[in-house]
């Protein structure tokens, strides 16, 4: 018989709307997310959400980004 699968604590949203999300990647991107994040002073998470930031505009990809905005504000 299968044990019983944990469920996750529902956690509060962020007064920031930010949420979790899980991807993988190579272990030497993460030490020099790590390493370079931490040269600048900054958070890994932040230098990350950066790094996408400027990704999705170089490759004009921001609609799609102006696009789930507008979503979420129709939802609410």
């Amino acid at each position: 018989m299968a044990k019983a699968a944990k469920k996750a604590k529902a956690q509060p949203p962020r007064k920031d709307g930010r949420s979790a999300a899980l991807y993988y990647m190579r272990p030497e991107y993460i030490a020099a997310v790590r390493d370079k994040a931490a040269a600048n002073d900054q958070k890994a998470w932040q230098f990350v959400e950066q790094a996408v930031i400027k990704a999705l505009k170089d490759q004009d990809a921001w609609h799609f980004v102006e696009r789930a905005i507008k979503a979420l504000k129709k939802k609410a």
